[in-house]
Formats: structure tokens, C-alpha cells, sequence
């Protein structure tokens, strides 16, 4: 595919570029500053892309830089969700502009864009209920309010997936392309963490559903190049399993 991903020189961004070259998809990368990204990918890595400069939260330059290069999808890796309850980032407006722009494009290009975005675990659902677990530890609540705006998208406008990691850390200190996880593909389910172990926890009055959550939550740590790899991976077929979906994530090794 041809992928415009915004927020290329960020932790996860960076790993995505490689990855996504290395599935041998067309990266367009959608960047403040290109000597940034230049000076923390491989060289190999770096010549294989194009360039734009452009601010995520710009909706206009977003299409422009979507049509301009005829995308088939876009990935962001922009804005980080503010932990606190009360806290607000800039988050909530790159999602906004972004999905506007990939809507927009796609009503031009007569066909729905691929998009992948960023979320967190606590915007899936608690299992066996239709509660997010941000109800049960309220952290990161902005990625509930994102994945309820994809929700409300129609499905021939933006066929869209929310990646909703816990902690994610890099395997290795520089980029490698090509990039390959040393620690496995990821187990992947849509709307709820997999394998989330059951606890006669849950059952303690008021504090049982978070206590439940926090005894799994140190399991559901996983590394950037993995969740870069799920992404390039489900990017080589339009029939992903996973449109229209939050997506929890987990190491099979943990």
C-alpha cells in the first residue's frame, strides 16, 4: 500500500517507518521536521521514503498531502493521551483533523482509506461487558473519546482500526531496518485484551474490577517493533480482520 504516516519521528513512528518499508509498502512520512527523522533512521531506511512537511492537526494539509501521493491508507503516530482524568493533550485534535482528512480524501478518491490509529488499553472493554477499562482505572480517558468519534465514522467512509497497547518499550536502542522483532508476532483480539486472566478479584465489592485489572496489566507490556510489525503486517491486505475494531495486544511469551 501507499501509506501516509503522520508523526514518523516519534518512538513508534520511527519503528513504523522501518517496518512498513520492510513489508515493502510505500511510506510517505508526514513530518515537522525532516532533519530529525533523517538523523534517527538508517540511512537505507531514510532514502526509501518521501517526505512532507506539515502539522498533524492541519486537516487541509493532511488531504492535500494524502491525494498529492494517492494513498491507500494512513497510519498515525502522533500525540500522546494525557494520563490524568482531568488532564487534556493535543490528542483528540490530531485524531479529529486526521480522520477528516482520510474522509475527505477518500470521498475524492471514490474509495475508503485504510486507518490505522493509536490508542490505549483502557479504551477496550472490560470482558464480559460493553464498559471501557478506563471505567475500572481511569487513566488515558481521551482514547475512549477517540475510538467513540471512529465509531460514529459509517464504514464506507474510513475503514479504521484503534492499536491499544499498554506500556510499549524499544527492543533496541537505534532503528533497525530492516526491522524484525527479536520477541515474536503479537496475539491480537479485537475490542478486549486477549487472554485477560480470570480472578475471583473481580467479585470483591466496588474496587473488584480494578483490582482485577491491575493483577493483568503488568502482562500486557509488549515492545515498539512489535506493534509496528502488526500494523505493516495487517496493511498488506484491504480484508483485515480488524476494521472497525480497537485491537488489544499481547505478548504470547508473557
Amino acid at each position: 500500500m501507499r501509506v501516509l504516516l503522520i508523526g514518523a519521528t516519534g518512538n513508534v513512528g520511527l519503528r513504523l517507518c522501518s517496518a512498513l518499508l520492510t513489508h515493502g509498502h510505500t511510506v510517505i512520512a508526514y513530518v515537522r521536521s525532516t532533519s530529525k527523522l533523517e538523523s534517527a533512521l538508517p540511512r537505507d531506511a531514510f532514502t526509501r521514503l518521501t517526505v512532507v512537511n506539515g502539522d498533524a492537526m492541519d486537516a487541509n494539509a493532511i488531504k492535500s498531502a494524502i491525494l498529492d501521493h494517492s494513498c491507500d491508507a494512513v497510519v498515525n503516530a502522533s500525540g500522546l493521551a494525557a494520563l490524568a482524568p482531568w488532564g487534556s493533550s493535543t490528542l483528540p485534535a490530531i485524531v479529529s483533523a486526521v480522520l477528516k482528512a482520510a474522509g475527505e480524501a477518500g470521498e475524492v478518491q471514490k474509495r475508503p482509506l485504510r486507518v490505522w490509529v493509536l490508542g490505549g488499553m483502557t479504551a477496550l472493554h472490560y470482558p464480559g461487558t460493553q464498559k471501557p477499562l478506563a471505567s475500572y482505572l481511569p487513566i488515558f480517558r481521551e482514547h475512549v473519546g477517540n475510538l467513540a468519534l471512529l465509531k460514529s465514522i459509517p464504514s464506507e467512509t474510513i475503514e479504521w482500526s484503534m492499536l491499544c497497547p499498554m506500556t510499549m518499550v524499544p527492543e533496541t536502542e537505534n532503528v533497525a531496518f530492516p526491522l524484525k522483532s527479536s520477541r515474536g508476532k503479537l496475539v491480537a483480539s479485537r475490542d478486549i485484551p486477549p487472554n485477560f486472566n480470570n480472578s475471583v478479584l473481580k467479585y470483591i465489592p466496588l474496587i473488584g474490577g480494578t483490582l482485577h485489572l491491575m493483577t493483568n496489566a503488568s502482562r500486557y507490556e509488549t515492545s515498539l517493533e512489535q506493534n509496528a510489525d502488526l500494523i505493516a503486517e495487517d496493511l498488506e491486505t484491504r480484508e483485515s480482520k480488524f476494521i472497525g475494531a480497537a485491537v488489544g495486544i499481547i505478548d504470547p511469551a508473557r
